[in-house]
Formats: structure tokens, C-alpha cells, sequence
């Protein structure tokens, strides 16, 4: 099963997301959410109620929210508003404040491991092999 889930118009630059994003990237949901909440970032309560969403989306269904992953996630730039400061000699210097559009994928272990399967067939790089080792480790409580 895949949950997608959108948070657009983030008051917030996309390179100070980037960090958090990477973060969680590929880790287990319940994980990421408890380790949000020790980030003193302003993104990682963005991220942290993003998740939360697709966590309720997820309880709705008849798979528990145990079993889900970070599978994918992104992070875009929106629109820019245009603001300006007053200079010398009558001009305006200007300033754009940023905003982010966030989207988050969170898909069974299962599903994913199949994924990074059929990439490991159709590549022939060893990052398929690290990735299913990792989710492996995860799950077995080790790390490696």
C-alpha cells in the first residue's frame, strides 16, 4: 500500500527543508515522527505534521502504522513573494521570501523491498543491494 500526501505553500526556504528532508529519507514512519520532535528546526515540525497527516491517512485503512516507510520524499520551491527594502537615493533593494511545496510517499516494507528488487535487476550498481540490506537491518534491530 502507498500513501502520498502534499503540503504546499511552506513559509519556509527549500534549502532550509533540505537537511531535515534528508533527515527521514528511507526510515520508518513512527521512528521519524519520535525523532522530529528532538530537531530544533523550524522544518522538522513542518515535516513532523505533514507526517502525521499521512499517519491518519494510514490509520484509516486496515494496515497497521508500524509497518510503513519513508519511501519518498521531496521537497519543491512555490511561489516567491517579492518584497523590497528601502535604499539610497530614492531605490529599493529587493527581497524574496521563499516558499517550499513538500510531498512525502509512505509505502509498506514489503512493497518497497520488491521495488529496490526490480532496480537491483534493471541496474548494476550496489546502492539497490545497500538499500535492501539496510531495510533488512531495520527490521531486525540492527544497523549497519
Amino acid at each position: 500500500m502507498e500513501v502520498k500526501v502534499k503540503s504546499r505553500y511552506l513559509h519556509i526556504s527549500p534549502r532550509k527543508l533540505r537537511p531535515v528532508i534528508n533527515f527521514v529519507r528511507g526510515k520508518n514512519a513512527l521512528q521519524a515522527k519520535s525523532q522530529l520532535k528532538f530537531q530544533p528546526n523550524k522544518g522538522a515540525a513542518m515535516v513532523s505534521n505533514l507526517l502525521d497527516s499521512a499517519l491518519a491517512v494510514v490509520k484509516s485503512s486496515e494496515v497497521t502504522p508500524e509497518s510503513f516507510v519513508i519511501s519518498a520524499i521531496a521537497c519543491g520551491d512555490g511561489p516567491r513573494l517579492k518584497r523590497g527594502k528601502p535604499a539610497s537615493k530614492g531605490r529599493m533593494m529587493p527581497i524574496k521570501k521563499r516558499q517550499s511545496h513538500l510531498n512525502l510517499t509512505l509505502s509498506t516494507e514489503t512493497k518497497l523491498i520488491k521495488q529496490v528488487a526490480e532496480d537491483k535487476k534493471n541496474s548494476t550498481n550496489n546502492s539497490a543491494k545497500r538499500k535492501i540490506e539496510a531495510i533488512i537491518g531495520e527490521k531486525n534491530g540492527t544497523k549497519s
